[in-house]
């Protein structure tokens, strides 16, 4: 990667190795805090056990987060610059292309809890972000929210009839209650107060 002032303008930075090892203090840094706070909260609330045993799934959790990403971002930036400064262009198929490749080795190799969540939080931002573009260009009436929430909507109802083992284990034992219980042949008007009574309380 050459860092000199004819080549800044293939790059943001003036220096593309001291970027990188910023991007991985800094994707360290945010992992690290963000993933701190949630495992923190969802140890204290949800799951049992030792505290030794709480404590150490918190920093396992925590470094997980921050060493992927951080890895992921030393990477990323790395293999961006090399490609800018190998053909001398600014092609935003670079940044596709090093973000498809880098993630392999560090956030979609293995699907764990903390690599399904980031993945799970990008998806979600990404079809947002496709659906406002088409909007924009292409839907004058509809807003990218409204055409996200209706195709997610309608893909979710026609999985979860014809597929739904391939659904998440909670979200398709949640609507086999909100759906398929509400099939269920009329008992008593206890059907229909909505909040949980024990059986045989009003016998």
């Amino acid at each position: 990667m050459n860092n000199s002032s004819s080549n800044t303008c293939l790059c943001d930075h003036p220096n593309c190795i001291i970027s990188a090892f910023k991007g991985l203090r800094n994707g360290l840094y945010y992992g690290g805090k963000i993933r701190f706070v949630h495992s923190l909260v969802m140890t204290i609330l949800f799951k049992s056990g030792p505290l030794k045993d709480k404590i150490r799934s918190i920093i396992k959790l925590t470094w997980e987060h921050a060493r992927n990403l951080g890895s992921f971002v030393f990477m990323y930036k790395s293999l961006v610059c090399i490609l800018r400064h190998l053909f001398k262009s600014r092609s935003p198929i670079f940044n596709f292309i090093a973000g498809f490749f880098c993630s392999y080795f560090f956030l979609s190799r293995e699907a764990s809890p903390v690599n399904m969540q980031i993945m799970l939080y990008l998806l979600s931002r990404n079809i947002l972000a496709l659906s406002n573009m088409i909007s924009t260009n292409y839907l004058n009436n509809y807003n990218g929210f409204t055409l996200t929430s209706m195709t997610v909507w309608g893909i979710v109802m026609f999985l979860f009839e014809y597929n739904s083992k391939k659904l998440q284990n909670s979200l398709a034992s949640s609507m086999d209650f909100i759906y398929k219980e509400s099939d269920k042949k009329f008992e008593s008007f206890l059907d229909f107060v909505p909040f949980y009574i024990p059986p045989g309380l009003f016998n």
